[in-house]
């Protein structure tokens, strides 16, 4: 099957699941590829979207909560396809993949996509601070190295294949962790509260603005608002002064908890 154009779609604040989803474009090695960033509300509520003839969608995003993020659901139902090869990615933070993948398999398929294939790859997790070392630096070498694998096996499947609708159903797996069957919807609320600014270390450059997705940062005074924050810490790892911190709730519980799960390295899990 020809497919000779990519379109690559994520929302990925810290920049983790883009890496990914660039790593798997390089491994396809298609010259003309178009990217779509979802990570400001501009680019979310301004998204539209249209398929060139043979081209191919990688879609990736995180997992919050193990599941998808809300935020995103609005754009996912504007991408609507008509038996078009797309490909899923979902990135976590080496604790628990959960569901996310599972669901994004049965969101998009239902918006009439042919998924071909789909991951799960790690990314640092976005509590990573001081004595929280959950997934340093991922993804990593080896997972880049990976990601492009995965890139060259789709590319390989899609030249063997005369007719998409002869492809297989992909078994997605994935379960919720049993705390997060028991814990309400944003319950990473309960973890830690919104990042708080240093102001003897701010340098002003504004980054943190630049970075948050959902617009949580008072632009007056750099203050992240608890309300309308999502706890994904793009301010933290954005900020060039270190200004910006993690306050976790129940302190010691929380880093203890974290660490446990977190300690053991997971590997990206592949279905194709």
């Amino acid at each position: 099957m020809l497919i000779n154009k990519l379109l690559l779609i994520y929302f990925s604040p810290t920049h983790s699941t883009a890496q990914i989803v660039q790593a798997m474009a390089r491994g396809w090695n298609i010259p003309e590829q178009r990217t779509i960033n979802l990570n400001s509300i501009k680019q979310r509520h301004n998204f539209q979207f249209a398929l060139k003839p043979s081209e191919a969608v990688i879609l990736g995003i995180p997992t919050y909560q193990e599941r998808i993020p809300n935020l995103l659901y609005p754009v996912l139902h504007k991408i609507i396809g008509n038996n078009d090869p797309m490909v899923l990615v979902a990135t976590y933070g080496n604790i628990s993949a959960g569901i996310t993948l599972r669901e994004l398999y049965k969101l998009m398929s239902h918006q009439g996509f042919k998924i071909i294939a789909a991951a799960n790859f790690i990314s640092e997790h976005s509590f990573f601070q001081g004595e929280i070392k959950i997934a340093s630096g991922r993804p990593d070498q080896q997972d880049l190295e990976k990601a492009e694998l995965f890139g060259k096996q789709i590319r390989q499947k899609m030249e063997a294949t005369e007719n998409l609708e002869k492809v297989p159903e992909l078994n997605i797996k994935g379960k919720l962790l049993t705390i997060n069957k028991l814990l309400p919807e944003y319950s990473e609320l309960l973890f830690s509260h919104a990042p708080q600014i240093d102001v003897q270390l701010c340098q002003h450059c504004r980054k943190c603005l630049e970075a948050c997705p959902v617009n949580a940062i008072n632009p007056n005074n750099l203050k992240s608002r608890d309300k309308l924050c999502i706890h994904c810490m793009a301010c933290v790892k954005t900020c060039p002064a270190q200004a910006r911190k993690i306050v976790y709730k129940k302190q010691w519980l929380t880093k203890a908890w974290l660490n446990i799960v977190g300690k053991k390295r997971k590997e990206p899990l592949i279905y194709i």
